[in-house]
């Protein structure tokens, strides 16, 4: 007896069109975790770097303080305004008892040219001023005493920025 093969109904083969389906959806499934691996990757690379910017800006600050605890009196104004009618920007370079950088007139913290940086933390530069803020009598301590308080900011990488105040007595008058 011959048998009659039909078409119809006839579901020899379709095994491997399951396969190929399966192996489509793995492989989309795949390409898109590995992508978000990358997105993974590239988010914890960032967070690493703004960490690292942060602390070195905040170990910058120190220095700073370091630098007003090392005046025996208070520090006097090291910049002057140039202009006759001196700008908001001039006035407050002028207020400046020490500025980023080198001291300069020019070097502000928007502006930092390379090589003017007061010192790397691995092998990341920073800046730091110190402005006057206010001095105040100290109670208790005799019309001499003065407080003063000054706001020291500090500057990793160009990037990230930290604003500390900080006050110290000092005798005046002597």
């Amino acid at each position: 007896m011959v048998e009659k093969n039909f078409i119809i109904g006839n579901e020899q083969g379709s095994a491997i069109i399951y396969a190929i389906l399966i192996l489509a959806v793995l492989t989309i499934l795949g390409i898109s975790s590995t992508n978000t691996s990358d997105i993974e990757l590239k988010i914890v690379s960032n967070e690493i770097i703004y960490q690292r910017n942060f602390y070195i800006a905040d170990s910058a600050w120190k220095y700073g303080a370091y630098w007003l605890d090392a005046k025996p009196k208070a520090p006097s104004k090291v910049n002057s305004p140039a202009a006759a009618n001196p700008t908001d920007e001039e006035k407050a370079i002028a207020a400046m008892v020490r500025n980023f950088g080198d001291g300069g007139q020019d070097i502000l913290n928007d502006t930092f040219p390379d090589g003017t940086n007061d010192g790397n933390i691995d092998t990341i530069p920073y800046w730091y001023n110190v402005q006057y803020g206010k001095n105040v009598i100290v109670p208790g301590s005799g019309k001499n005493y003065r407080k003063f308080i000054y706001i020291v900011k500090s500057n990793a990488n160009k990037k990230q920025e930290i604003e500390v105040r900080a006050s110290k007595i000092y005798k005046i008058g002597y």
